[in-house]
């Protein structure tokens, strides 16, 4: 065989092993939707004769609009008429908001970094892992080395001499190929900032981030307040889940996301941070749709913690703890999961 012809057989091979990872994507979306749709078909006079129903259509609806494919919505005009969709859209957007009050006493002493756990947390419609860290400063937020790509979760908490994290911020996927290149919004690591808003430092955005002392916070800031505030780690994302004890998740909330295996972070009164993420989407459990944001919600509220935020779900949620995938990632790549943008990590002192 001449060298013509061995790069010919080897793009060949790469080019099918593309249109595989392609082909088992398409499938897993199409098995979601017409999951969906036979939940639709089941219950007629209970999806548009109850609230009950309409909120469970808002769910599905949301469901396709917080996931990779949201250009199927328009689809589903059978399920909500335009304007209720525009309603989940524009929630979906821009969710309310509010400040997390900051409490310069709410961390008096350093916690000690031994005894990081991961409970186990078995539903109908979808396993939850829950990760508590009990100090806080041990938390970070870490990026990908490269500036186009992102790098799988295992490799961002190896580089970083971590032990343990889960996915963090969201990103620009115009292929749908999951490759983690372009960052979305804010970026602070390590004091550095990483990534601005388009419309500049000024722009305020959702973000969940740590203060220098290891306290949580989560609110729409700018570039400039985090910095001014001592914020040393954050990352744009959301909705906000809970915020100073309150829960922030209404049933619009909720509509706009709908079910998905899911990534959030927040902390306990007592500064121990609490990392939840879920499988969802029907996609390795064939019975799990996953968690709506009001199950997240909930979940933190087990663990009395008082401000929580969501990250960016679905494919990319991931969560490790000495080397170990805690649930097996929604996603079909060589290495078992997404590539990142950037991810938590617990970094031992």
């Amino acid at each position: 065989m001449n060298l013509h012809t061995k790069d010919s057989a080897n793009m060949s091979r790469m080019n099918n092993k593309k249109f595989h990872k392609k082909s088992k994507r398409r499938k897993s979306s199409r098995i979601f939707l017409v999951s969906l749709l036979l939940l639709f078909l089941g219950g007629g006079s209970f999806l548009y004769g109850t609230n009950m129903g309409l909120q469970f259509r808002k769910m599905m609806v949301g469901s396709v609009l917080s996931s990779q494919h949201p250009q199927y919505v328009k689809y589903m005009g059978f399920l909500l008429p335009q304007s209720e969709i525009n309603a989940l859209y524009a929630a979906w957007k821009h969710p309310p908001t509010v400040q997390t009050t900051i409490n310069p006493q709410l961390l008096a002493h350093t916690k000690s970094s031994e005894g990081i756990r991961v409970d186990t947390v078995e539903t109908q419609n979808y396993t939850a892992k829950i990760m508590v860290i009990p100090d806080p400063t041990t938390v970070h937020l870490v990026a990908s080395q490269f500036t186009t790509k992102g790098q799988a979760l295992s490799d961002l908490i190896k580089e970083n001499n971590g032990v343990a994290g889960i996915n963090a911020g969201g990103f620009v996927d115009k292929g749908g190929d999951g490759s983690g290149g372009q960052v979305i919004g804010i970026v602070i690591s390590n004091g550095r900032l990483l990534s601005v808003p388009s419309a500049g430092r000024n722009s305020k955005q959702l973000v969940g981030g740590f203060l220098n002392d290891g306290q949580f916070i989560t609110g729409r800031y700018s570039v400039n307040e985090l910095l001014n505030l001592g914020v040393t780690e954050a990352v744009s994302f959301g909705p906000q889940l809970i915020v100073n004890g309150v829960n922030r998740v209404t049933p619009e909330i909720d509509g706009a996301w709908g079910w998905a295996p899911r990534t959030a972070i927040g902390q306990e009164k007592d500064g121990s941070v609490v990392m939840i993420i879920t499988d969802g989407r029907f996609y390795w459990n064939k019975t799990h749709r996953g968690a709506s944001m009001s199950d997240m919600a909930k979940l933190f509220e087990s663990y009395h913690v008082t401000n929580a935020i969501a990250m960016d779900g679905g494919g990319s949620t991931t969560m490790i703890k000495d080397g170990q995938l805690q649930l097996k990632p929604a996603t079909n790549t060589a290495v078992g999961m997404r590539y990142l943008p950037n991810g938590w990590v617990v970094i031992p002192k």
